[in-house]
């Protein structure tokens, strides 16, 4: 072979070079496309939705007398299984311990979890969160036979608080009632309990939950009127990296709380709390 037909054999070379570059690099492009499928277009499919969830969490998730799951986080569940397939019963709930909330998540065992839970920023280092779809708080409810009135009476080593199993309540009760004795707890029930049988003069919980438990147990416990945090969120929560998948559930809350779906979040919110929910839009007044 010429040294001329080298030299024409090696600019092809180096023209087809960045071509078969590109070529490679949109067939992987368009392979790791093809492998990526979005959790909605797999519950669409299913025609039904799965949802993780704790049942010991009134109002938000827990089982009535007929031991049937119920609550607030519960009817928002079938309010998205309602907006996804016209029908709120397309849906199936795994019920599972506080710390069991992550794994099935991250497994792929649910599509998405509810049930009294807050956004916390090391819980979004596991799970991706939506918008909040109900605001809340922070609590202490007390044993009214035990007087306790402020956060400052409490902070007294005569006294007991129940805490939930988790790094933040240990944090607040180490810097708001430090002289407190701490028992713990996996669920709010459990905590509840403690204080109504007298092992606990008080318990730490979400605002709601408080006032659920003040508000069915007849005139023995009271709320006391501070919060311990700013307010807080509770959130719907996915696995994360699935922009589509997050992207419709974060539009179903938006709706819920502004938009079209506002009139049945009023509903149950009335139906659990017992008085409206936050205004839809600050500049409207709700209808009467």
């Amino acid at each position: 072979m010429t040294e001329a037909w080298h030299k024409v054999l090696a600019c092809v070379a180096r023209s087809l070079t960045p071509l078969v570059a590109a070529l490679a690099l949109i067939a992987s492009v368009c392979a790791g496309s093809a492998q990526e499928r979005s959790r909605l277009d797999e519950v669409l499919q299913r025609g039904s939705l799965i949802v993780v969830t704790l049942g010991t969490v009134p109002p938000f998730a827990f089982k009535d007398d007929k031991g049937e799951l119920v609550g607030f986080d519960i009817d928002v569940a079938r309010l998205a299984a309602n907006a996804l397939f016209r029908d709120p019963n397309k849906i199936e709930f795994v019920v599972v311990t506080s710390d069991g909330r992550w794994p099935a998540i991250e497994s792929g065992r649910a599509d998405m979890g509810v049930g009294g839970t807050t956004v916390y920023p090391d819980r979004a280092i596991r799970v991706a969160f939506t918008r909040a779809f109900i605001d809340s708080g922070i609590s202490i409810m007390v044993a009214k036979s035990a007087g306790i009135k402020s956060l400052q009476d409490l902070n007294q080593e005569k006294y007991t608080v129940a805490n939930l199993n988790n790094p933040q309540m240990a944090d607040r009760a180490a810097a708001l009632f430090p002289k407190a004795k701490i028992i713990t707890f996996d669920t709010p029930s459990g905590e509840f309990l403690a204080v109504k049988s007298g092992r606990a003069h008080a318990l730490q919980i979400d605002t709601p939950t408080a006032d659920y438990f003040a508000a069915t147990s007849a005139t023995d416990f009271e709320v006391l009127p501070t919060l311990l945090t700013a307010s807080q969120n509770n959130a719907i929560y996915l696995k994360p990296g699935d922009f589509k998948w997050w992207l419709w559930l974060d539009t179903f809350v938006s709706e819920l709380r502004t938009g079209s779906l506002y009139p049945k979040y009023a509903e149950i919110y009335q139906k659990w709390f017992k008085k409206d929910p936050p205004p839809q839009k600050f500049y409207l007044s709700p209808a009467r």
